[in-house]
């Protein structure tokens, strides 16, 4: 794994990805086509027994059956061992078991296997290099966004009368930034983001039918293809620095793109649980590599020392780590008395229902493991109670509350309203019997959940908690600007050059250069690329948009549309899409401003393996027609204009069906991947 840091005694810019791949391809022009032909080679042999009537439509080659040769058998039970010893891990929840238990159940569901394809997907190189050289830049442009909160909200003002949690949020941003109560230019502001991508090929015919439609073609027995895309392997990109060389390294063949899918500012999971899915890739193939791939007088180390350089070590977890560890790290220097203060603690706030609750208690370990920094892992309700009880309450920022107090009641309403530091109180852990209660400071709110209105509708008091930690000296991973900053409808105003002036007014946060040489894109590059990579979209609401939502009602394949919503929740598509339009035309066409509607991504299909268990905790394969979506972890914290940490942490790839609308894993519309990159 390529780890370096650019400037080591702050920890401005660290790189956890690969980022020197390009040394594969000196000595793995045929170790690459060896190792995928052998994956194909496999997905042959897995035998037919439960085709689909109709494998055109459904995308399914072919799937696991009861006289599966030994071999393969034995393939699947050593990579589902590895899983389970490495703990890759999900539940699937009860929901008689977990209604209304207000708290976070960590065995209440079935434990399960996280959804995966059994090899690595075959990923070109050059695109998913420029993402990571991109991700710093996109982080500060998020923050620009972010600490202009007056742009924020009279861009997302149409959202008012047609999206309520929208407007609760901008309302939240409007009381304690607008009104000047909290500045947020000077605050400690830290984000965890993913900017998430598909290949895009603009050469491809468009279906005017569903994208599966049509006949089945052959699959490109190197790189999985439908499309074959070997040709990449010849593209060499050099250093990727400005944003003419960086958009051409985003479309490295004529009708080869990466286009982004969308950017992610709140609850970007799975960073554990695609560390561990990579791990388990490794040593299964690297077992394969040792049995079975021997080339010729090229024996099996070579050929792992070469595997290793195509297929790196990815450890997203690590840098979400390090810039939340940074940020508690800055709050206690600013805000604690080392000798009067015990130390703060982070709070990471979660769902009830915690399908992925090994991935979200990964984070909590590593932050006590790596730094000794305490996680509280609590849910929405129960900050709703702690509030009633007197138990979660804010402080001047001054005043520093005895650690133990005999009463519980510690709330004061007109502290409520203003900017201090926040604290919640805890039982001790004694038999003493006394009523002594602990008070316990909170140095960075990471929220998991709070992202759709589903989430903030558990209790009747959750928007004036949100309220309150938002009012808190807390470093708030997201903040509601942060948060806001991610909507849908700000990526589609990003594309357009009229909102330039106002983003990067001359009030706009200018932050230090890097001293170690990194090149950061300036802003007006960073949008130049950003619009380079993003598709057509448009505001479906706007008269001026009809050419575009009347060929949406035509063609309804070319396009999607979105809600706001974080989670792909409200992800509209074909007849539902064109259903939409419909109905809001002929009623109150207002109402479509809550979406944005996008040309389709029109990404490349892949063959590859799906390992998925059943309810009997037994497993099985599925072959069948895919896509994998890239995701790039950035992280960064920022004091005023100091650059405190900035990481490109790993990826997320994320595979799924080609006709499945959705990408979430726990959902199971998605399976976790790693990349064999060529």
């Amino acid at each position: 794994m390529s780890v370096y840091y650019v400037d080591q005694p702050s920890r401005r810019l660290k790189i956890r990805v690969p980022v020197r791949l390009e040394i594969a391809r000196e000595d793995s022009s045929y170790i690459f086509p060896h190792i995928t032909g052998h994956f194909t080679d496999v997905m042959l042999l897995i035998p037919s027994g439960c085709v689909a009537t109709s494998p055109a439509l459904s995308g399914i080659y072919k799937c696991h059956a009861p006289e599966i040769s030994e071999a393969i058998e034995q393939l699947l039970k050593t990579f589902i061992r590895k899983l389970i010893s490495l703990g890759c891990l999900s539940q699937r929840m009860k929901p008689a078991v977990h209604a209304g238990a207000g708290s976070v159940l960590p065995f209440a569901g079935t434990i399960q296997l996280v959804p995966t394809v059994l090899f690595p997907v075959p990923f070109p190189l050059t695109p998913y290099r420029a993402a990571v050289r991109y991700m710093p830049s996109l982080v500060r442009l998020v923050d620009i966004i972010s600490c202009n909160v007056q742009w924020l909200c009279s861009a997302l003002s149409p959202l008012r009368n047609v999206d309520p949690f929208m407007a609760r949020l901008m309302d939240i941003a409007q009381e304690v930034y607008l009104t000047g109560k909290r500045r947020i230019k000077e605050d400690i502001r830290a984000y965890v983001l993913r900017a998430d991508y598909l290949l895009h090929l603009a050469l491809l015919p468009q279906n005017d039918q569903s994208p599966s439609c049509g006949t089945r073609v052959e699959h490109c027995r190197t790189c999985h293809y439908d499309v074959c895309l070997c040709e990449l392997r010849n593209v060499v990109g050099g250093v990727i620095g400005y944003n003419s060389e960086l958009s051409k390294a985003f479309e490295p063949l004529p009708g080869v793109s990466m286009k982004m899918v969308e950017l992610n500012t709140v609850s970007c999971a799975l960073a554990h649980l695609s560390e561990l899915v990579a791990r388990a890739h490794n040593d299964c193939v690297e077992g394969m590599i040792r049995q079975h791939l021997s080339i010729g007088k090229m024996d099996h180390v070579s050929l792992l020392a070469s595997f290793r350089k195509l297929h790196m070590q990815n450890t997203p977890l690590g840098g979400i780590v390090d810039t939340l560890a940074t940020a508690h790290e800055h709050y206690v220097k600013r805000y604690c008395s080392l000798i009067n203060d015990a130390p703060p603690c982070i709070m990471q706030v979660v769902t009830e229902d915690l399908a992925n609750f090994f991935d979200v208690y990964a984070v909590a370990d590593a932050l006590f493991d790596s730094y000794g920094i305490m996680v509280k892992i609590v849910t929405m309700k129960e900050l709703c109670q702690w509030r009633r009880e007197g138990r979660l309450f804010l402080r001047p920022s001054k005043e520093t509350p005895a650690r133990h107090l005999e009463q519980k009641k510690h709330v004061h309403a007109k502290y409520e309203s203003q900017p201090g530091r926040l604290y919640y109180v805890s039982s001790p852990l004694n038999c003493s019997g006394h009523s002594e209660m602990i008070i316990n400071e909170v140095s960075v709110i990471y929220y998991r959940s709070c992202y759709s209105e589903e989430s903030m509708d558990c209790d009747r008091d959750s928007w004036a908690v949100r309220l309150l930690c938002e009012y808190s000296d807390a470093v708030k991973v997201p903040s509601i600007p942060a948060q806001l900053a991610g909507a849908k409808r700000i990526q589609l105003l990003l594309n357009d050059p009229s909102n330039i002036t106002a983003i990067l007014n001359n009030d706009a946060i200018v932050h230090e250069h890097s001293p170690s040489g990194a090149h950061i894109l300036g802003m007006n590059e960073t949008l130049d690329v950003f619009k380079s990579i993003n598709v057509t979209q448009v505001d479906p609401s706007l008269q001026c948009n009809d050419s575009v939502v009347q060929d949406a009602l035509k063609y309804p394949a070319r396009y999607v549309m979105k809600s706001q919503a974080e989670g792909g929740a409200e992800l509209l598509v074909h007849e539902d899409l064109a259903a939409k339009l419909i109905e809001a035309l002929t009623s109150d066409r207002s109402k479509l401003a809550k979406y944005v509607l996008m040309s389709r991504i029109n990404p490349p299909v892949q063959r590859a393996v799906f390992v998925k268990s059943s309810e009997g905790c037994s497993s099985s394969l599925s072959v069948e027609r895919t896509v994998t979506e890239l995701g790039i972890y950035g992280c960064a914290a920022f004091s005023g204009k100091r650059v405190l940490v900035e990481e490109c942490s790993g990826y997320l790839a994320r595979t799924k069906n080609e006709t499945t609308a959705g990408g979430g894993v726990c959902s199971g519309c998605s399976s976790l991947s790693s990349l064999l990159f060529f």
